[in-house]
């Protein structure tokens, strides 16, 4: 995924999830797992939620959060990497 990342990110019907502080907890409705995310993890989540494009998500991270800007960016693009791979988001075409 690339900083010029077009696609959006997509919460699939069968994926259930709820704000608990500053967590929020998914809750995958085919295999029963939870999966919990950090305040950052989090609001990811919203901005996919509100069906922000990945790379507006990268660009605003930055400015929300403390450290250097490629770093968040970088974990930023993992976890939503690993979301997809979890089958907990998908990415518009």
């Amino acid at each position: 995924m690339g900083q010029e990342d077009k696609r959006t990110a997509v919460i699939p019907p069968n994926i259930l999830w709820r704000k608990e502080d500053e967590n929020t907890v998914l809750f995958n409705e085919d295999d029963g797992e939870p999966y919990v995310l950090n305040e950052t993890g989090s609001r990811i989540w919203e901005l996919c939620n509100e069906e922000v494009p990945v790379h507006e998500i990268l660009a605003l991270l930055p400015q929300e959060f403390d450290g250097e800007a490629a770093v968040i960016q970088q974990e930023a693009r993992n976890l939503i990497n690993e979301l997809v791979e979890k089958k907990l988001l998908m990415l518009s075409p």
